[in-house]
């Protein structure tokens, strides 16, 4: 094996958080929002059974091929040739886009809430290069670095507590006021990025206990969705549907407006603090497997020579390929990222060699 650290269920779940929550809570919201007016809170939910579909799929075909990540047994089903196709369609076009997108909405934030005369390649490099220290040094040290991310998740709940006061809950009204298609319409973003828990098929080889992935799968899946489902209700009991799909992000700003007898307020630091390190912790999860299936699929003894060039590929793909603005970027993710990442990667591929390799009998029985 590349990687020889292992890590326990817990940190498993928690990565996973750190992967979907940064991003989803800020984001998310406004593009739901504008698909579902104040349904989308059932939007969110709907997505969350989609994704416990897919983390099942995922798992399922994980556990057929104990101690091998996805880029291994796609050439035990596929064959070599083909195998090492999917392995690069992974890390090109789902690892290293995906993650210089991340990348990139993570310095958007940065410039467009605090710092707008900061050029956006500093925050870049600076992101990439520390994630690249914690991917250098393998799963384990990504994971204990992930651990400084808890605190902010939990100061992040009292902040939602404490918004609660400006919530109006006839802002959700009328319930079902659009019929079901626009519901239907948006639980296809929560979907794909909630879906991006597929990362699992290459972390499950190296869990303390593996036959516990179907918990972990589970768990992680219904804490994204309880906590998205929470910062989308946060946005439209604030704002109503109407503003809280103007803004960019719906979340931060209903951070911003609590304000509690003149003295608490200016909380939007804690949104800050919880993007900052959970920006951190996304990219680097999605450089750690894009680095290490690289290194599988070149049939490398080491994966740590390849950190520094994905390093430079991951920068350079968020400089180039995501838009020149957070409002372009969040346009072409709505549009055209998220419908084909969902159905290619994150169903398409997985369903496939799922089928494939029981037609073939290949891999153990699933558990």
């Amino acid at each position: 094996m590349l990687e020889h650290g292992k890590i326990d269920g817990k940190q498993a779940i928690f990565l996973m958080l750190s992967v979907v929550l940064p991003t989803a809570i800020l984001t998310i919201p406004a593009g739901i929002v504008r698909t579902a007016r104040q349904d989308a809170w059932l939007s969110v939910m709907a997505a969350t059974l989609a994704v416990l579909l897919i983390a099942w799929l995922v798992v399922s075909l994980s556990l057929r091929f104990p101690g091998k990540t996805l880029c291994e047994y796609a050439e035990e089903i596929l064959g070599k040739t083909l195998g090492k196709i999917v392995c690069l369609l992974y890390i090109w076009l789902f690892f290293l886009y995906a993650g210089s997108g991340a990348v990139r909405q993570f310095s958007f934030f940065l410039v467009t809430a605090m710092m707008p005369e900061t050029p956006i390649e500093v925050f870049s490099i600076t992101v990439v290069a520390v994630a690249a220290y914690a991917v250098r040094n393998g799963l384990e040290v990504l994971c204990r670095f992930n651990q400084l991310f808890l605190p902010v998740t939990g100061l992040l709940a009292i902040v939602f507590f404490l918004s609660t006061i400006e919530m109006k809950p006839a802002r959700l009204l009328p319930v079902f006021d659009a019929g079901l298609l626009p519901i239907v319409k948006g639980t296809v973003m929560p979907t794909m990025l909630m879906g991006e828990i597929v990362l699992l098929a290459m972390i499950i080889p190296y869990l303390n206990k593996p036959e516990e992935a179907q918990r972990i799968a589970i768990l992680s899946a219904l804490f994204n969705g309880f906590v998205l489902t929470a910062s989308t209700l946060e946005a439209l009991l604030i704002f109503g549907p109407d503003l809280a799909a103007h803004w960019i992000f719906p979340t931060f700003n209903a951070v911003r407006v609590i304000s509690i007898a003149n003295f608490l307020e200016r909380l939007e630091s804690v949104i800050v603090a919880f993007w900052v390190l959970g920006g951190f912790v996304k990219v680097g999860v999605f450089y750690y497997v894009a680095v290490l299936g690289s290194a599988q699929c070149l049939n490398l003894k080491d994966y740590r020579p390849l950190v520094l060039p994905v390093g430079v590929i991951l920068v350079s793909f968020s400089s180039f390929m995501h838009g020149e603005n957070i409002v372009d970027m969040i346009y072409y993710i709505s549009q055209i990222q998220v419908p084909f990442m969902l159905i290619v990667f994150e169903v398409g591929i997985p369903l496939l060699l799922l089928i494939i390799a029981l037609v073939r009998g290949k891999g153990g029985q699933s558990s």
